[in-house]
């Protein structure tokens, strides 16, 4: 069927390795639509070598190879939004896409922004195409990431009563309740996945991660394949899971996400629960009754294959975009801003209405602070998409010797942890605001200039922006326990990316270490708890084999 295409080169940003099975998916599939397919491993070469060297090795591929398209999955902060745009000037002729995973909690703070900068996305929630539409993106489609020729009926013997194949989330995810609840409770389960070492009551339960045919067969053998739901903030959202296990013509129960519901009939195809009481239930039920649930598998084992399948999802998109060689550009944003510090708040209240007189929006410059490229843009989409009073980015941690050495998750602190526990965070460098919420807060900012807490943002009234667009340098971190889940550690990174590079005598650890006496303790306690993280140390053995 690949005929019909005439495309030569497709670039896909990541290497399927024996533990990711939707890339396996992906990358076998794309296969089948062009005559050679080039996989650039981001997540290896930024373990490896580090964020400059991942951006920099990626246009010397683009361009040398001028792709006709580039995939790649867009998971933390990875790439330079300057790198995504230099793709399009280095190979004019390359369309970039990118693809979006868990929009269900992500689409609101961080896809709407990176779409910005591709020229297509596909997202998993079709439920999610009008949001996009209605933000004015139009080249975006859905797939739900499953290649039903790798996952598929084996016809063995059903030798397990529970399984759950995933990875240990957040608290907030919930995992790690319901499993205790159903072991508590003398269900025979099985548990697969990264992040479950550290849990001595699952100790003879919990067999590790499973590689990717390992994941097919165990599926397979599983009276119960479990699909737990909600993501790292506790908000439920569709799991390609349900869609593998399917394929493999097993059973599943199904923790509730409304979007479950756009592409199954309940209790038809798919059987849902709300509550650990409620799964355990419908366990006992199901074991009990092996005929009607065989025949729940067998029906949602016929709707999987007639109507899911990437290449099906893949096929429509090429044949909507093969010939189609304009790029999708910035939309302009035509509003004013002005750019507040400590200075402008000893004006008079006449005075600084005044200067703000043609003004939309207002951001802020604070002594410890720098803005980077396309922070204004960005925030200025953010207030004008959202409607929201306030935007809120991410930050880096930055020092002359370290660099950018942590990143902080803004919407993750405000949504885990009390406003005592939050303020001391932020910084007035990662809000715009419009003109309005400003001139009617003003005491408020004023109190935040003079050393207060940013403590008057909230999930309600701030659209949160999951991008670092500010550096902060002169940041301190006070008890790790509390705070360790709001951010990304990237010094760990870096010292492991020394390591693998045998760069032995580098001044890196040093400049670590003088950070460390000057009171920032939580570096040493992220590298102690890091040694002994032995789901972090299997990742890069993994990354380190390939």
């Amino acid at each position: 069927m690949k005929q019909k295409y005439h495309i030569k080169k497709i670039l896909f940003l990541e290497n399927a390795d024996e533990y990711h099975t939707y890339v396996k998916n992906f990358q076998s599939t794309l296969k089948q639509f062009c005559k050679k397919l080039i996989s650039f491993n981001r997540r290896d070469y930024y373990l490896k070598y580090g964020k400059d060297v991942l951006n920099k090795k990626l246009l010397e591929v683009i361009k040398k190879e001028k792709p006709d398209y580039v995939f790649t999955w867009i998971t933390w902060d990875e790439f330079f939004l300057d790198t995504l745009l230099k793709i399009k000037e280095l190979s004019p002729n390359t369309k970039t896409v990118a693809i979006f995973g868990d929009d269900s909690s992500d689409f609101i703070n961080f896809s709407r922004y990176y779409c910005l900068f591709f020229d297509y996305c596909f997202t998993t929630l079709k439920s999610y195409l009008p949001k996009y539409k209605r933000d004015g993106i139009t080249t975006v489609f859905s797939t739900n990431l499953t290649d039903t020729n790798q996952f598929r009926y084996l016809n063995l013997e059903k030798k397990f009563d529970v399984t759950f194949i995933g990875t240990q989330k957040t608290d907030q995810s919930g995992r790690y309740q319901i499993l205790k609840f159903l072991k508590d409770k003398g269900v025979k389960l099985r548990i697969y996945g990264f992040g479950w070492d550290d849990y001595q009551e699952f100790k003879d339960i919990n067999k590790g991660p499973l590689k990717d045919e390992e994941v097919i067969k165990i599926i397979n053998e599983s009276k119960i394949n479990l699909c737990l739901s909600k993501d790292g903030y506790g908000q439920p959202q569709l799991k390609a899971r349900v869609f593998e296990i399917g394929a493999c013509k097993s059973f599943v129960l199904c923790e509730y996400a409304r979007e479950y519901l756009d592409y199954f009939k309940k209790n038809k195809e798919i059987t849902l629960f709300h509550s650990p009481e409620e799964l355990l239930e419908k366990i006992d039920y199901y074991l009990s009754n092996e005929k009607e649930r065989e025949k729940l598998a067998t029906n949602l084992f016929e709707v999987v294959k007639k109507k899911y399948g990437l290449y099906n999802e893949l096929d429509y998109f090429f044949s909507s975009t093969q010939d189609n060689l304009k790029h999708k550009h910035l939309p302009l944003i035509d509003q004013k801003v002005f750019r507040i510090n400590k200075g402008h708040m000893c004006l008079s209240i006449s005075e600084l209405r005044k200067r703000l007189n043609s003004v939309h929006y207002i951001c802020f410059d604070t002594e410890c602070s720098e803005s980077l490229k396309y922070k204004e843009y960005i925030q200025s989409y953010g207030l004008e998409k959202t409607g929201k009073p306030i935007v809120c980015c991410d930050y880096y941690a930055y020092s002359k010797n370290l660099g950018d050495y942590t990143m902080f998750y803004s919407k993750y602190a405000v949504t885990t942890l009390s406003k005592q526990l939050y303020g001391r965070l932020f910084n007035l460098a990662q809000l715009m605001v419009t003109k309005d919420f400003f001139l009617e807060n003003l005491e408020k900012f004023n109190k935040v200039f003079n050393g207060s807490n940013l403590d008057f943002i909230s999930a309600e009234n701030t659209a949160f922006i999951s991008m670092p667009l500010v550096r902060i340098k002169d940041f301190k971190l006070q008890n790790y326990d509390v705070y360790k889940n709001c951010f990304s550690f990237k010094f760990i990174f870096k010292l492991y990316s020394l390591l693998y590079q045998k760069k032995f005598f580098n001044l890196y650890p040093v400049f670590l270490l003088a950070e460390l006496f000057k009171g920032k303790k939580f570096i040493l306690d992220c590298l102690v708890e890091t040694f002994f993280n032995k789901s972090l140390w299997i990742k890069f053995k993994k990354f380190n084999s390939n």
